[in-house]
């Protein structure tokens, strides 16, 4: 892991060494959250001890809105040709990307964190311009049990709670405990139905 990346404590103490904030374009995550895109694509690899992105959804929304759940990096030839957005050019090597993260289990999160809050609590002092470790603090107010999961593989969120650490100490979902909806199964502009200020 680079230097520049590595775990310290920031202003609400000890980060997580198994969360991250990213940043994502809106369309990108559109997609994610509906199903369409199971892949997240990078140009470095990441920690293997880093399991969560907390996507930072850039302008308009300007606001973290979904946790995700990843796999281990994985290279070119590695992901499966299932439909998802971007899998197949990835394998044929036609992305700049480097790495694939199999998207195991998404959550929305019922409270988002507008950039201007998370800017004000010491959260982040901007927009992630690669990404940036999530605090303890973050974990612990946003708890898995108390967000909704819109995508989930059943063994990755057993894993979650076998877990237990670095990031909630609980993780029985409100998916878990109600039919499964995805983001846009219906019309993927409640997405972006978000005010933000």
């Amino acid at each position: 892991m680079p230097k520049s990346a590595r775990p310290t404590r920031d202003g609400n103490g000890l980060v997580s060494h198994a969360n991250i904030f990213m940043s994502i374009k809106p369309e990108h995550m559109a997609n994610i959250a509906s199903g369409a895109k199971n892949h997240e694509y990078r140009r470095y690899l990441l920690s293997s001890s880093i399991s969560y992105i907390w996507f930072y959804t850039t302008v308009p929304i300007s606001a973290i809105q979904y946790v995700a759940r990843i796999s281990r990096g994985k290279a070119p030839g590695e992901v499966p040709e299932d439909g998802g957005l971007g899998n197949a050019d990835f394998n044929a090597g036609k992305k700049q990307s480097k790495f694939g993260y199999e998207i195991l289990a998404l959550w929305k999160l019922e409270q988002p964190i507008t950039l201007r809050e998370a800017i004000s609590r010491g959260f982040l002092k901007g927009p992630p311009q690669k990404y940036t470790f999530v605090s303890k603090q973050v974990c612990g107010e946003w708890e898995l049990e108390k967000q909704t999961r819109v995508i989930g593989k059943d063994e990755a969120v057993k894993d979650t709670i076998k877990e237990g650490k670095g990031n909630y100490e609980s993780a029985m979902t409100k998916g878990e405990r109600e039919p499964k909806k995805l983001i846009g199964e219906n019309k993927i502009t409640d997405f972006f139905s978000m005010k933000v200020e």
